[in-house]
């Protein structure tokens, strides 16, 4: 009589670990924030983003398909990493002033090793209230030639400027999705 319910048990336990792993996926698609204007031509995305969990990297798209205005597709990454010295990002210049260096240099590793870099964009530097320390902001494009590697690949560590952060892999995980999501809102 035993040996007659082990098929059945079998079944039953695959059935169970089945759901169980279903129930702790997640739709990342449901976390992204849509706002449409009331005449509908300007549509925008958001990732989940939290200022307290840094480094931190949003998702973000705004869409104008206003015919009448200049239609437009702006789709970027935002990536922030705070850290340096606020001194790290001034450069003392022959007459005694003081400016604000220009960074470019951005570069990404992903999970397969590959990297992407540039040193097009411009890096916006803040400073937090207490004067002790920079972020680093840079908005980077999504488009045709980069969308595969951020869509299928995880991110694991960035650099902007000259700081680098590691990036965690369940967040890694979660901006590859966003991105895949964010890219086939309509």
């Amino acid at each position: 009589m035993k040996a007659n319910r082990l098929p059945l048990r079998a079944t039953y336990l695959f059935f169970i670990f089945a759901f169980a792993q279903n129930a702790h996926a997640q739709d990342y698609c449901k976390k992204i924030k849509k706002e449409v204007t009331a005449d509908g031509y300007n549509r925008s995305y958001f990732s989940p983003f939290s200022e307290k969990n840094m480094p931190a990297i949003r998702v973000t798209r705004v869409v104008d398909s206003n015919p009448e205005d200049d239609e437009f597709d702006n789709f970027f990454i935002i990536f922030r990493i705070p850290g340096g010295d606020v001194g790290s990002i001034f450069k003392n210049m022959p007459d005694g002033s003081i400016v604000e260096q220009k960074e470019k240099t951005m570069k990404i590793e992903f999970d397969d090793h590959s990297v992407l870099t540039t040193d097009t964009v411009q890096i916006n530097h803040e400073i937090t209230d207490d004067k002790a320390e920079v972020i680093r902001t840079l908005y980077f494009p999504v488009d045709d030639g980069n969308y595969k590697d951020f869509a299928t690949k995880k991110i694991v560590r960035y650099t902007l400027g000259t700081t680098e952060r590691k990036f965690a892999a369940d967040s890694a995980t979660a901006v590859m999705h966003y991105i895949q999501c964010i890219k086939t809102e309509k």
